[in-house]
């Protein structure tokens, strides 16, 4: 049954408390990784590896999973398999000893993602009318953000813990014990599914035998994919963000200095040692911090501007939020050029502002997506989507982790500079694409 007077349907619902379970678990982790793939003695070029090896492995499944559940018609049994497999895997993150091994953990993590997000993102788009498409996607994007809130927060509070009450002292063993902590919010995810997710609007089963063909989507949805590879070339994995922000404060000490202005937090960060364990803390618990904040303005802000592309259009929705990409890339590649304590609080504004990128597009380009192809094959069409993501997320990772670290050597203190200009200006061109070569299609036509 489809959604009655606007509302979201409980189909939607379900699956959004499914991807709220599941960012936390994962969010657990992810601000956490820059600082324990530098502990374990690497840096930005392994990290853009594990980030491109890790999206791409998922877009290609996103495609094969969405033509499948096409065909079979049985699309919460693959959404099931993939969450699945993220939430057993993800937490073995906390055993590894090299950072090469995150690889294999985090392209088995992205595995699960490429085999339930086309399916899922079909029966969503399935379930709803088209005038509410772009709320109920902003909606979904809503919940996952609002797990990524909560995920961080929980990375805090576990660190606290084992900081303070089981008195662990090494930095390392307890970002390992919280990594696998992780599998509990994942656990009640698969739960979830399994109890409360009913798939009221199955896809047809087409009858004919597997193939794949792009002869079935016209030239302006193929124009969309190559549009959104190219922005993709650009968009490197936001875990350089991340790194961005740690190298700041670590190489500034601004946090340290801050919270040391703090009489509390002082006092409690000097149970953990000599001044270089204290500083170890501060930053570790600085990552998660920054990124909670980030998710709370992107949770905040997705349903309605989805909502937004209902009523003014998915094109001009679309490109503002690509248009704040572009300038917070700009803006991030200058941040060196600030004091240090500036540099930590431009870090909040930029991210606050970069927030809404995610909050204006990410509705609006799934919508999109259902807007521009039929029922009967928008599985598969979200699996090319997806695909076409995937197909510029390894080297737009791989190429901005190798600007960030070879730029740096031969203009030290400048390699985010370079790497982060070139990722606002890859976006531009996108945005300028998008507008000449994208039509959008009058509402009603599918």
């Amino acid at each position: 049954m489809k959604s009655i007077e606007g509302k979201i349907p409980r189909a939607v619902i379900m699956l959004g408390i499914v991807s709220l379970l599941t960012d936390a678990a994962s969010e657990m982790i992810y601000p956490l990784i820059p600082v324990y793939v530098a502990a374990l003695g690497s840096g930005a070029i392994i990290l853009g590896v594990i980030e491109g090896i890790a999206e791409t492995t998922s877009s290609l499944l996103k495609l094969v999973s969405g033509i499948i559940s096409d065909k079979i018609g049985k699309r919460k049994l693959l959404v099931l398999i993939g969450y699945s497999i993220s939430s057993l895997i993800r937490p073995l993150t906390g055993v590894v000893s090299a950072a090469w091994q995150i690889i294999i953990i985090r392209m088995t993590d992205r595995i699960g993602k490429g085999i339930r997000t086309a399916p899922r993102d079909a029966l969503i788009a399935s379930s709803v009318d088209e005038n509410i498409r772009g709320k109920s996607f902003g909606f979904h994007r809503a919940m996952d953000h609002t797990g990524a809130v909560i995920g961080p927060a929980l990375a805090i509070l576990t660190l606290m813990i084992l900081f303070l009450v089981f008195g662990i002292k090494d930095s390392m063993t307890a970002l390992r014990w919280t990594f696998i902590l992780a599998i509990i919010p994942g656990t009640l995810a698969v739960f979830t599914i399994v109890l409360f997710v009913k798939e009221t609007s199955p896809g047809k089963k087409s009858g004919k035998p597997f193939s794949f063909s792009l002869k079935a989507y016209d030239s302006n949805f193929r124009n969309y994919l190559l549009i959104m590879i190219l922005f993709t070339l650009g968009n490197s994995s936001d875990a350089f963000l991340l790194f961005r922000v740690q190298e700041a404060i670590q190489g500034s000490g601004a946090v340290v200095s801050i919270v040391n202005d703090i009489p509390p937090l002082q006092r409690m960060i000097s149970n953990f040692g000599d001044s270089e364990a204290q500083a170890k803390v501060i930053n570790i618990l600085f990552l998660p911090l920054v990124w909670a904040f980030f998710n709370i303005i992107k949770a905040i802000f997705s349903t309605p501007l989805g909502t937004l592309s209902d009523r003014i259009g998915r094109k001009t929705v679309i490109n503002i939020g690509w248009g704040i990409y572009v300038l917070v890339y700009f803006s991030f590649s200058l941040i060196i050029f600030l004091s240090p304590k500036m540099q930590v609080v431009a870090t909040f504004v930029l991210f606050a502002i970069y927030a809404l990128f995610y909050a204006f597009s990410e509705g609006a380009e799934k919508a999109f997506v259902a807007d521009l192809v039929s029922d009967e094959n928008r599985g598969t069409a979200y699996g090319l989507f997806s695909f076409s993501v995937g197909l510029g997320a390894l080297p737009a990772s791989i190429i901005f982790g190798f600007l960030y670290s070879y730029s740096d050597k031969i203009l030290p203190g400048y390699g985010g500079t370079v790497a982060f200009s070139f990722g606002g200006f890859v976006a531009l061109i996108a945005m300028i694409l998008l507008v000449l070569k994208v039509k959008e299609p009058r509402r009603g036509s599918f």
